[in-house]
């Protein structure tokens, strides 16, 4: 059988109202039209795929709820007029919608539309749940060579399943049972203990005044879509001692600065997300861990791209090390989460890590994922958004700036979300900050 993982879990849970629903969105931007009958195959192939499968609950209390093949899906939402391209992210922002959900099985949908410059954008959305964005892009890059990957073929009921649940019912007990065990050793008052690693006390974090609230009452977060020349992307990162990454993460930073989140002689910490999927018929939906890294707020002259690069880079050593050796997961036993009510879960805080956001590097995505049918996309962006997240919500994650950068063969397109509703009200002052971090190494973009 199927389960559902932690993450998983905690995504359902947004759906069911606990927090708001988180939604991933890969949209293509082509210079040309792709066919209808091109998208319509795709979408058949995509429904018979990785992504054809819904959530349903264990028939035993404790055991984590299974995957079980879906038969239904959306149909290709195929927008009937030519759209003005000014139109993108608004049109991207519409194909986010609560039709999409991972207990019905209709949890992902491909949408298009054609562009009255002649060209066409599409879009992929899916639940979190479903999908994380190394998932989706295996899900598509299947599909988009009319393969037939490895997908769900348990059950929604009977006795094996019954059997099923109880076993992983007795085994989350275990596991919880065993956490408790061992968070109540610790707490003992024992003669020569040490404090354990990362009690230390935390580092000061940025100055952050809370602004005068400037937020409308509709407040929703602001995205900007930037799209930057790849040659003149990498050639600036290794002027500077960078790499394509380490360039994403100072703009970032920067655009953090001018927003006022934090002054120079501050140090940031952004949380990177990395992929700990194992082989590529892997069907887990979401594999995806953080790595945290700080980031001084540099003077705007400095441009050196070395210290971020040898920041991430002893990181991401470091995390790989920690998997290889076993390393359980700090926090709370999810086991023991996942068989909360969710009433007691909406009742508990919810941490703060102290991260000033999120970098999500998605790099050079591959041809097949940004070419369909002989048409090559000029830009590929990617997003998370928690969708009809308001700004109560934001202030409550003392959110900064949430990113996502991926590559072609001639654009690096940054994507940008504003979690701070009082220093980033609108898309305008979102825009300004990233057009004057980018400009501070000389790189100029083209806004969706």
């Amino acid at each position: 059988m199927t389960r559902i993982g932690f993450a998983d879990h905690l995504f359902l849970r947004m759906h069911h109202g606990i927090g708001f629903p988180v939604y991933n969105q890969f949209l293509w931007w082509f210079d040309d039209v792709v066919q209808r009958e091109h998208l319509e195959r795709l979408r058949d192939n995509l429904s018979d795929g990785l992504l054809a499968r819904r959530v349903v609950a264990s028939a035993i209390p404790t055991a984590r709820d299974r995957w079980v093949p879906s038969a239904a899906s959306h149909s290709l939402d195929f927008h009937p007029e030519f759209m003005d391209p000014s139109m993108v992210r608004q049109w991207a922002d519409g194909r986010i919608h609560p039709d999409i959900d991972p207990e019905t099985g209709l949890g992902w949908q491909l949408a298009a539309a054609r562009l009255s410059d002649g060209g066409m954008v599409v879009s992929l959305v899916a639940s979190h749940m479903v999908a994380d964005g190394g998932a989706l892009i295996a899900a598509f890059r299947a599909a988009n060579a009319d393969c037939r990957p490895s997908r769900v073929t348990s059950t929604s009921g009977g006795l094996a399943a019954l059997a099923s649940d109880i076993g992983d019912a007795v085994e989350q007990i275990r596991s919880a049972g065993g956490w408790l065990v061992n968070a109540a050793v610790q707490a003992l008052p024992l003669p020569g203990r040490s404090e354990p690693a990362g009690a230390t006390q935390s580092k000061p974090k940025p100055h952050r005044a809370a602004p005068e609230r400037a937020a409308a009452a509709n407040w929703t977060s602001p995205h900007v879509v930037a799209e930057v020349d790849a040659d003149a992307w990498r050639s600036t990162a290794e002027r500077w001692g960078g790499t394509s990454n380490s360039l994403f993460v100072a703009v970032l930073t920067a655009a953090s600065g001018l927003a006022g989140r934090a002054s120079v002689g501050d140090t940031v910490q952004w949380s990177l997300p990395v992929s700990d999927r194992g082989e590529a018929s892997d069907t887990r939906s979401n594999a995806t861990k953080i790595v945290k890294i700080d980031v001084p707020i540099a003077e705007p002259t400095d441009l050196d791209l070395r210290t971020i690069r040898a920041t991430s880079k002893s990181a991401f050593t470091a995390f790989a090390a920690a998997q290889a050796a076993g390393a359980a997961p700090a926090g709370l036993s999810q086991a023991l989460v996942q068989m909360l009510p969710d009433a007691v879960v909406a009742r508990v805080p919810q941490p703060r890590d102290g991260a000033e956001g999120l970098a999500s590097n998605l790099g050079s995505l591959p041809d097949d994922f940004t070419t369909v049918a002989g048409i090559a996309a000029r830009a590929v962006s990617g997003r998370a958004t928690f969708a009809g997240a308001d700004a109560d919500f934001a202030r409550s994650l003392d959110g900064g700036l949430t990113a996502w950068s991926s590559e072609t063969h001639t654009s690096v397109t940054v994507t940008v979300h504003a979690m701070d509703p009082d220093r980033c009200p609108d898309e305008h002052v979102l825009r300004e900050h990233l057009t004057e971090a980018l400009r501070r190494w000389g790189l100029s973009a083209r806004f969706w």
